[in-house]
């Protein structure tokens, strides 16, 4: 199941990173695509790993924790990124200080979500 749960996972986050990231140019506070498509895959493998194999009805329920969980965190993040815009020089210079002064704390926070996602998905395959 891991190698099935992996590969969904995979395909899930790929399809919403795809959307999120060519429709709704969001990809969060970390200017970076893959940041959003790994938080993404994380978060549907998590949702696929724990809910999943308490269905017992085949393949046509199997996929859809994997799908309803990623598509939480990419919602949330599209929703809560912050817009700027950047019309004048003075807007650009502010927005620069201003993401240095959050870069740091942005960066732990998103380490720490990793890390408890891991560990999530571990603990689902040693129980």
């Amino acid at each position: 199941m891991l190698w099935i749960d992996l590969l969904l996972a995979l395909v899930v986050s790929a399809l919403l990173s795809a959307v999120f990231l060519r429709f709704v140019h969001e990809h969060g506070p970390w200017r970076k695509p893959w940041a959003f498509a790994l938080v993404v895959f994380l978060f549907a493998w998590v949702g696929g790993a724990w809910v999943a194999p308490g269905l017992h009805s085949g393949w046509v329920t199997y996929w859809i924790p994997f799908l309803m969980v990623g598509l939480l965190p990419a919602i949330l993040i599209a929703a809560l990124s912050p817009r700027h815009n950047l019309a004048t020089l003075e807007d650009t210079e502010q927005f620069h200080q201003e993401e240095k002064a959050v870069l740091l704390s942005v960066i732990v926070l998103w380490w720490i979500l990793e890390a408890t996602l891991v560990g999530l998905i571990i603990a689902a395959y040693l129980r």
